[in-house]
């Protein structure tokens, strides 16, 4: 793990690169969450960018602005064939990861270990997830809607883009912090990208660093939602 992480936080599983998995006991290896990956269209050999979004406030959001014309080719599910992922291909060598909400963050490394050939077969990762302004620990907080903090694998341009790094001692967990460790560990260039928000929902103008990141990383274009829909529908940040 390179040192300028802020704090990367997954949960222990059998994930691809901690070896003291070896040693577990057969009991303790029953109880983890064992998923299935079902390509409804031909798993493609090479992707040019893999965007991961995680948490319900960005999911609708991003929806609407990448996957108005996408093709559906991917599922991700229990063995219960509970639904915990879908892919979209979105345009050429793009593909958008959409982590649904139910998802606990305690089994990001299976689902992780489980897309592990498919971020190893791409050429940029990119992973967003979103968290509310009170999560953010700082002396200095942006007086703005919303904004953006960046972690990088140190083989990643992100100059070009002027974000500021997250820095310590906040903490990411969930599938986008585990995809940003696979990636840092086998020399993959990947982003992970923080929005915080100052509400509990995700209005225009919480939502125009949103739309930087899609417009600067996918080179598509993008359906913009017109905001009549509430784009948050519980009450509470996906934690």
């Amino acid at each position: 793990m390179v040192s300028h992480f802020g704090e990367v936080i997954f949960p222990s599983s059998r994930a691809f690169w901690d070896d003291e998995d070896e040693y577990e006991s057969d009991e303790n290896l029953e109880h983890y969450l064992k998923l299935n990956v079902c390509w409804l269209k031909k798993k493609p050999e090479h992707m040019q960018k893999f965007i991961i979004i995680e948490g319900e406030p960005l999911i609708p959001f991003v929806k609407q602005c990448l996957c108005h014309n996408a093709e559906e080719v991917c599922i991700i599910e229990t063995e219960d064939h509970k639904k915990v992922s879908v892919i979209y291909h979105i345009d050429k060598q793009i593909y958008l990861c959409i982590v649904l909400p139910h998802f606990d963050t305690k089994n990001a490394g299976t689902l992780v270990n489980q897309i592990s050939d498919l971020l190893s077969s791409t050429e940029s990762t990119i992973s967003i997830v979103c968290r509310h302004v009170s999560q953010f620990q700082s002396t200095n907080i942006p007086e703005t809607p919303s904004f953006l903090r960046i972690l990088a694998t140190k083989n990643a341009n992100v100059a070009k883009y002027k974000i500021e790094p997250l820095e310590q001692p906040n903490i990411v967990f969930g599938v986008g912090a585990g995809v940003l460790s696979y990636a840092e560990f086998k020399g993959i260039s990947a982003k992970l990208y923080v929005l915080y928000i100052d509400n509990f929902v995700l209005d225009s103008k919480c939502a125009e660093p949103l739309l930087q990141i899609l417009t600067n990383e996918t080179d598509c274009k993008l359906q913009y939602p017109k905001f009549t829909e509430n784009f948050f529908s519980k009450g509470n940040l996906y934690m």
